[in-house]
C-alpha cells in the first residue's frame, strides 16, 4: 500500500512538471487559482481574499504570492492565465477598465505580473475565459459555435464562433448583459434601459423576489430557490419567469449568432431547473423554430473554479494579450 501512495505521489509530480498548465481568476470578493492538466483535470485550487484596497499594487502582490506557491509545488510551469472582471487591451496588452476596481485605468497588470513571477501572462475578461472553459472541457465541449452566459451580480457573456473567441473589435464584444427586454424599462448602472442585467442580476433578482413574494426576509436569490424547493408555488412561478425574461435575449442570440449550445452558469444558474425551464419556454415561443431547433440550452458544467481554469486555457491559445 505504502509503494503504490508513494508511486501516485511520484508519478503526480513528474506528471506536474510537463503536463500542468495555471489560471487564476480575479474576483471582487476572492482570487482563486486552478493548476489543471492539458486534458483539463483539475490537479488543485486555492482561494484567497482580494485585497480590500483593491489597489492594483496590493492584488499584484496577492497573486504573486499564490502563483509563488502554486509554481513552487508544481515546477515546470511556464505560463499562466489571468481572468479579470474587465475590459482587456489586446493591442497595448493592459486593462482598460474593471468596474470592481473603480482606480484601474489603463493598468499594466500584465507586465506587473511578469516581473514578479518570472513567467509569461496571459490576460483575458473573466467571463470568457469561463467560455473558453466550458467550452473546452465542460458542457460546451465537441462544439463549434457556443454563446456562454454567466448569470451573477450582473449577466456577462461570450461568444464563441467556429471554434475560436469572439472578441470584437476592441475586445468587448459579449456584453450580453446590456441588452435590452424593455426599451422603456428601468435604467441600469451602464446607463441604458431596460437590460437583462436589471432582471436576472443577483441584486434585482433579489429586490423583484421579496417584492413579488411579499416576503421582507428574502436577502438573497438562495432564499428564493430554497422556498421554490419546499414546493412554494409563488416561488417557482417566479423563478420560471425571471427565466422566462432571459429567455428572451437568447432567442435574441440564437438569431444573431446561430449556436449549437447556450451555456449558463452563475450563482442565479443554480434556480435550477424552473430558471431552466423558463428559458427553454420563451425561446420556444420566440425564436424560428429552424433555427431553435438543434439548440441545446444547458447548466454550465465546472461550477465556480470554471474562470480559473478557462484562464489556464488561456496558456494553450494564440491571441490574447
Amino acid at each position: 500500500m505504502l509503494y503504490i501512495l508513494l508511486k501516485n505521489f511520484i508519478s503526480e509530480r513528474i506528471y506536474s512538471m510537463i503536463e500542468n498548465i495555471l489560471g487564476i481568476d480575479l474576483g471582487g470578493t476572492n482570487i482563486k487559482a486552478a493548476v489543471v492538466t492539458l486534458e483539463g483535470r483539475l490537479v488543485t485550487d486555492r482561494t484567497v481574499e482580494t485585497p480590500p484596497s483593491r489597489e492594483a499594487s496590493d492584488v499584484v502582490g496577492a497573486i504573486t504570492a499564490l502563483g509563488r506557491e502554486l509554481l513552487a509545488e508544481y515546477p515546470g510551469i511556464e505560463r499562466a492565465g489571468i481572468g479579470i472582471p474587465g475590459l482587456v487591451d489586446l493591442d497595448r496588452r493592459l486593462i482598460r477598465y474593471a468596474p470592481n476596481f473603480p482606480n484601474w485605468h489603463d493598468v499594466h497588470f500584465k507586465d506587473m505580473l511578469m516581473k514578479e513571477l518570472g513567467i509569461d501572462v496571459r490576460l483575458e475578461n473573466d467571463v470568457n475565459c469561463f467560455a473558453l472553459a466550458e467550452h473546452r472541457w465542460g458542457a460546451g465541449r465537441d462544439t463549434r459555435f457556443m454563446i456562454g452566459l454567466a448569470v451573477g451580480t450582473g449577466v456577462g457573456g461570450a461568444i464563441i464562433a467556429d471554434g475560436e473567441l469572439y472578441r470584437g473589435r476592441s475586445g468587448a464584444a459579449g456584453e450580453i448583459g446590456h441588452m435590452s427586454v424593455d426599451m422603456w424599462g428601468p435604467r441600469c448602472n451602464c446607463g441604458n434601459l431596460g437590460c437583462i442585467e436589471r432582471y436576472v442580476g443577483e441584486q434585482w433578482f433579489t429586490m423583484a423576489a421579496r417584492e413579488e413574494l411579499d416576503d421582507p426576509s428574502i436577502d438573497e436569490p438562495a432564499r428564493v430557490s430554497a422556498l421554490a424547493e419546499t414546493g412554494d408555488e409563488r416561488a417557482l412561478r417566479f423563478i420560471e419567469s425571471r427565466g422566462e425574461i432571459l429567455g428572451v435575449v437568447c432567442a435574441s442570440l440564437i438569431h444573431i449568432f446561430d449556436p449549437e449550445v447556450i451555456v449558463i452558469g452563475g450563482g442565479i444558474s443554480k434556480a435550477g431547473e424552473p430558471f431552466f425551464r423558463g428559458i427553454r419556454k420563451a425561446v420556444q415561443e420566440r425564436a424560428m423554430p429552424l433555427m431553435a431547433a438543434e439548440v441545446k440550452i444547458l447548466p454550465a458544467e465546472l461550477g465556480t473554479i470554471a474562470g480559473a481554469m478557462g484562464a489556464a486555457a488561456l496558456t494553450l491559445a494564440g491571441d490574447h494579450a
